[in-house]
């Protein structure tokens, strides 16, 4: 099993409003590894996705043809061999959520790392826990969350990764660190949170009173100085949206980090690019992610993320670097790979590992360290615990049964808090000839 990483969904407030100078990207393209296969690597979650729908043609460079469109039942079914790998999946509503870019509109992706999309709703693998004739999608116009019914036909963007790098489609309560302060820590996120609404009232072990309703300007002018901090601000639509639980409803917040929550709409601080005057939300009655009016009032919960809190954690920080004995070898000639991963941070990385993802299905191995483990996704080797300024490697040895262009990532996990996630994947790309 690979080591728990908490995986990094924080992504930058909009800045600006509608059809002003451009909002800034929640998804630049140096954000993803292009494995030169028809497939990238989101850095930030660690999965990987098809640059193509369903139905289109990866040529090399761009997405060709029309998207095929399926029922939700028909979407979950699928199961394709796609880059040499055959664990492709519909991926789940949180996942989904990872690339929508909250930046653009027509279409609400990154065009240049997803070309071609079309600008429909896209299935989740995630149906409506309220209601068993409804799942849930994301329309890649406009970057709407919502649900349908699961005979609509959508068009479906698959994705791969190990079962310990799934985005969970819930807040479970071990993600979080609890303080007496009236505040939370998302482990996944990195994020620190005001358990209570504001409006609302910490006691010591529940809110009490009844939440605020602001419109979106005043939202903005709320200041705080919950736990002595100074740097509560509101969150940007993912980061509000990282806390949806969709496996409940009524509300889809987990009751244990947020007790006594309003079952309400939630302002973000993010305004919506496709209408001037008009800004993100989300609603924590349903999980639904829209857009409303500036004038509508609406609930507000505060976070923060700033340099001296995580300073203050003593967090770990990971960098790994990947490196190949060869970038050219002949077919079933020895490679190896060494991917070397140092402890930048404050305090020591707990269980740290290094992952190599590689064509599984197309190599054999010549050498493998003890401490490495081999599964049918990828290979896992133990490096215990990274004392800070520490650095361990782990070299493997393998041969290429099949030719082309190659790529191979290395990841960096630990079970411990990170200050920076950018930098824990590490690309190579090699070419096999005859």
């Amino acid at each position: 099993m690979l080591t728990k990483p908490y995986l990094l969904l924080l992504l930058s407030l909009f800045i600006g409003s509608a059809f002003a100078a451009p909002i800034r990207q929640t998804t630049p393209t140096s954000d993803f590894v292009d494995n030169h296969d028809g497939t990238v690597t989101h850095k930030i979650t660690g999965l990987m996705w098809m640059r193509c729908a369903m139905g289109q043609t990866w040529t090399g460079s761009v997405c060709t043809g029309t998207a095929t469109t399926y029922t939700y039942d028909a979407a979950k079914k699928l199961s394709y061999d796609f880059a040499g790998n055959s664990d492709w999946r519909l991926p789940n509503i949180a996942e989904l959520q990872t690339i929508v870019e909250r930046g653009t509109i027509n279409p609400a992706i990154n065009s240049e790392v997803f070309d071609n999309t079309p600008t429909w709703a896209f299935w989740s693998s995630s149906p409506n826990v309220a209601s068993a004739s409804y799942a849930w999608d994301v329309d890649f116009f406009s970057g709407y969350v919502s649900n349908y019914y699961r005979s609509y036909v959508f068009a479906v963007r698959l994705v791969r990764a190990s079962q310990s790098l799934v985005i969970s489609e819930a807040t479970r309560m071990a993600e979080f660190s609890y303080y007496a302060n009236g505040t939370v820590l998302h482990k996944r996120t990195g994020l620190m949170w005001q358990r209570c609404a504001v409006g609302q009232a910490w006691t010591g072990s529940t809110c009490t009173g009844t939440a605020g309703k602001y419109t979106f300007d005043a939202a903005q002018k709320l200041t705080s100085r919950l736990a002595g901090y100074s740097d509560w601000r509101m969150p940007a639509v993912n980061e509000l949206a990282s806390i949806v639980s969709y496996d409940r409803m009524l509300p889809t917040l987990n009751k244990i980090p947020f007790p006594n929550s309003a079952i309400d709409v939630f302002w973000s601080a993010s305004p919506y690019v496709g209408r001037s005057g008009y800004a993100w939300y989300v609603y924590f009655r349903y999980g639904g992610i829209g857009s409303l009016n500036w004038e509508s009032a609406f609930a507000v919960r505060l976070v923060r993320t700033s340099p001296s809190w995580v300073m203050g954690l003593n967090t770990s920080d990971l960098t790994v670097k990947l490196k190949t004995s060869k970038h050219q070898v002949s077919i079933k000639q020895p490679l190896k790979y060494t991917a070397t991963v140092n402890n930048t941070g404050l305090d020591t990385a707990k269980a740290a590992s290094v992952v190599f993802y590689l064509k599984m299905n197309d190599i054999t191995f010549d050498h493998l360290p003890a401490d490495c483990q081999v599964s049918s996704a990828y290979i896992e080797c133990k490096l215990g615990d990274l004392p800070v300024n520490a650095s361990a490697s782990r070299t493997i040895a393998i041969s290429y049964t099949k030719l082309g262009g190659i790529g191979a990532n290395a990841l960096a996990l630990t079970n411990s808090i990170e200050s920076n996630y950018d930098n824990n994947l590490s690309h190579v790309a090699i070419t096999v000839l005859p």
